[in-house]
């Protein structure tokens, strides 16, 4: 595995997907916090929802802004940006304002280099790779800003909870970093079951034309 690849393994799903169920898990116990429950389902599924619909409208129909070299927003860079900020939200919001920018920070980094590990590696162009960036921010900066400290708990309770977060997130690390989820597999089925067309639509321009 080069470095690339090593990066660009932060922003798949195989990773990303049990982090992001993990998260909705400890927003819900011990004490359920409904109202971060609610948004981050909205977040995920806002983010999520909308990569979907622009891969199987371009796989399915060939729908895509004209005169781009596009297949779809880049999946990697969209949950990349929103993940990695967000768990550093939650895992630092009770902390004081510099430790709470710094683990925001450290997760924006991590997305950041996701977005370029894309653009590298040649599996997006770069209109794919800021459209999921554009996304990303967008879903990740409206869910981090309504992250609140938790005041309504004891001190124990609040370490409590990040301990839980934490330790569920670096099992989820160990076991998942590396794998690759075969998302684009199951998206070309359900577009060639949506289009009934024979085979989906593919990108024209080559990534490393000229």
């Amino acid at each position: 595995m080069t470095l690339w690849q090593a990066i660009t393994s932060f922003g798949d799903s195989a990773l990303l997907l049990p982090l992001i169920a993990w998260t909705g898990i400890c927003l819900l116990v011990p004490a359920p916090q409904w109202r971060d429950v609610r948004r981050w389902g909205f977040a995920v599924a806002m983010a999520g929802g909308i990569v979907c619909l622009s891969k199987l409208l371009f796989m399915a129909w060939g729908i895509g802004p004209p005169g781009l070299n596009y297949t779809g927003f880049s999946g990697h860079t969209t949950l990349a940006i929103l993940v990695w900020p967000s768990l550093g939200a939650l895992l630092a919001r009770d902390g004081n304002i510099r430790i709470r920018r710094a683990a925001i920070a450290a997760g924006c980094l991590i997305g950041a280099g996701v977005a370029v590990s894309r653009l590298v590696l040649k599996v997006h162009s770069p209109s794919e790779v800021w459209l999921g960036a554009l996304l990303g921010t967008a879903v990740m900066a409206w869910f981090v800003r309504g992250v609140e400290p938790t005041l309504h708990d004891s001190r124990s309770d609040a370490r409590r909870r990040i301990l839980i977060l934490a330790l569920g997130a670096v099992a989820i690390f160990v076991l998942c970093y590396g794998r690759v989820f075969p998302s684009q597999h199951v998206l070309k089925d359900v577009a060639l079951w949506l289009s009934g067309h024979s085979d989906v639509f593919v990108r024209r321009i080559r990534l490393d034309s000229p």
